[in-house]
């Protein structure tokens, strides 16, 4: 059983990711469920998505249980810390979404370097994906949730083959497939060298 916790905000592709995600395990002969919450996601809210590969009756994730974090913008990272573990995978854009309460309110968004280190102290690895600047090098600056999907793929934490997850991305997004096949691999890639 492999669980996998999507994070980020409205509009940044996330629930087009899960369904990529599940669409892969589902070709490659495996059993998925998938769940979402969005509630305030029009608003620039934070998005939820779970992805349970394998024999799971219930898409919730306990907290501490997840295999994979896959963060589309570095401060939701932080606001999943709690289903993670040490056998815990944390993948996130470096892509940052300053939200309302933190600009409002004159709050500090943490750099970078903060938010690793409060990773590290929770989870088993994590790799920094700069998912903006290669979607945009592959073509499809709209495409940051195909280069993180590349990324979680590249990880193998799933054991789903690379080819099922690009057949998926084709039934999942079938405009402009070369130019998305292209940030797909970009992000796989981009893991592979962490």
């Amino acid at each position: 059983m492999v669980d996998i916790y999507l994070v980020g905000v409205g509009g940044q592709g996330i629930i087009t990711a899960s369904r990529i995600v599940g669409d892969a395990a589902i070709l490659a002969g495996k059993n998925v469920l998938l769940s979402e919450t969005h509630g305030m996601a029009q608003r620039g809210g934070s998005v939820v998505c779970t992805a349970r590969i394998g024999d799971v009756s219930s898409p919730i994730i306990p907290d501490g249980q997840a295999d994979a974090i896959l963060s589309f913008e570095l401060l939701e990272t932080l606001r999943a810390l709690c289903k993670t573990s040490k056998k815990t995978v944390v993948v996130s854009s470096t892509e940052r979404i300053v939200p309302l309460s933190v600009s409002t309110q004159k709050l500090r968004y943490p750099v970078p370097e903060e938010i690793e280190s409060e990773v590290l102290k929770v989870a088993g690895s994590y790799a920094l994906v700069d998912a903006p600047s290669l979607s945009r090098s592959a073509g499809v600056p709209m495409s940051s949730n195909v280069v993180m999907t590349g990324a979680l793929a590249g990880t193998g934490i799933t054991g789903i083959g690379r080819e099922f997850y690009e057949r998926a991305l084709e039934m999942n997004v079938p405009k402009r497939i070369q130019e998305n096949l292209a940030a797909f691999s970009l992000g796989f890639d981009a893991v592979l060298r962490k």
